[in-house]
C-alpha cells in the first residue's frame, strides 16, 4: 500500500465509525459528534475496519474520496483529506 493508505489505516485506529455513500464519499467519523451527524445525513454507521474501506474504494466510482471528519467550530475544516478526489484510476458514476 501507498504512504495515502498508511495515513487511512492510522486514522482508521481512533476513528469512532466510517461511513459510505454507496458511490463515491467515504467518510471515517473521528468522534461522537461526527457519528451522529452522518447518522442524521442518512449515513449507515460501520465500525471501521482497512478491509471494508478498501473493498467500498475498489467498488467506488472514479470521483471517489476517504475524508477524516472532526468536529470544528468551522464545519469545513473539520474535512482532512486521506484520499483526494480521483486519486488513481477509477470507474465514473453514471
Amino acid at each position: 500500500m501507498d504512504d495515502r493508505w498508511w495515513l487511512v489505516e492510522q486514522m482508521l485506529r481512533n476513528a469512532k465509525g466510517m461511513h459510505f455513500d454507496g458511490c463515491h464519499k467515504i467518510y471515517l467519523s473521528m468522534d461522537d459528534e461526527q457519528v451522529r451527524q452522518m447518522e442524521e445525513w442518512d449515513y449507515e454507521t460501520y465500525a471501521p475496519n482497512l478491509k471494508d474501506i478498501v473493498d467500498w474504494y475498489d467498488e467506488s466510482c472514479g470521483l471517489r474520496f476517504i475524508n477524516a471528519v472532526f468536529t470544528n467550530d468551522d464545519a469545513n475544516d473539520g474535512f482532512v483529506t486521506l484520499i483526494p478526489q480521483g486519486y488513481g484510476e477509477g470507474r465514473y458514476c453514471g
